[in-house]
């Protein structure tokens, strides 16, 4: 970045990214196969308005990825994965999944603030959605000195992004970012696939007193 321009410019230090891409998959043969697994609720239950519950649910089993029947979707994931971690992060590990779910949203659910621990990067892939079903939107929790009105929001100032979600649609993002899922108002149950991934190997150079080896265990 030079400091030599006569003109002034501006640049988004120290963004976020948010890897989006449609994926060419078959989501209803995905949703075809979900009737095998069991669903609970996921998270605690919380109310935004009188007499609408406001949960979501998601499969008991927590490694879906891992299942045999979907590895070619995880081959799918991971081949767009690391177009963008290996393009344009330029991360020379190898990532493994450590939890992955289903996800599924009935009319008036949706999905609190959160955002993921232990580990690194976490994704989205939606399989059964409409126009109504359930924004996602990410939130911008940096703490602030002031909070000011805001004339026209844009990618420097705005403290939300919000996505429409359509089936095929990958999501991947920075684990630390909070998220939620707007209210349901379709009467289309919505369907999505949620994972999680960590780099894996060295950590870190070898000549420092700050690196580790991770390897995940299931």
């Amino acid at each position: 970045m030079s400091n030599t321009q006569s003109t002034g410019n501006l640049y988004p230090m120290f963004s976020k990214p948010l890897y989006s891409k449609i994926l060419d998959i078959d989501t209803k043969k995905i949703v075809s196969m979900l009737e095998e697994y069991d669903f609970r609720t996921g998270g605690n239950e919380y109310t935004l308005s009188e007499g609408i519950d406001y949960t979501i649910s998601i499969t008991k089993n927590l490694y879906v990825l891992d299942d045999k029947r979907f590895k070619f979707l995880k081959d799918k994931i991971m081949e767009e994965f690391y177009k963008f971690s290996r393009g344009e992060m330029k991360y020379p590990n190898k990532f493994e999944t450590t939890t992955s779910w289903f996800t599924k949203s009935t009319k008036n659910h949706s999905g609190q603030s959160h955002n993921h621990n232990n580990c690194m990067i976490s994704g989205i892939l939606y399989l059964q959605t409409n126009e109504n079903s359930g924004n996602i939107v990410f939130e911008n929790f940096s703490n602030k000195r002031y909070k000011l009105e805001i004339d026209d929001y844009n990618l420097y100032n705005s403290t939300e992004c919000e996505i429409r979600p359509v089936d095929g649609l990958l999501l991947m993002f920075p684990s630390e970012v909070h998220h939620m899922i707007q209210e349901n108002k379709s009467d289309t149950t919505r369907y999505s696939l949620a994972f999680n991934l960590t780099p894996i190997g060295l950590i870190g150079n070898t000549k420092s007193d700050s690196h580790m080896t991770i390897k995940v265990e299931k």
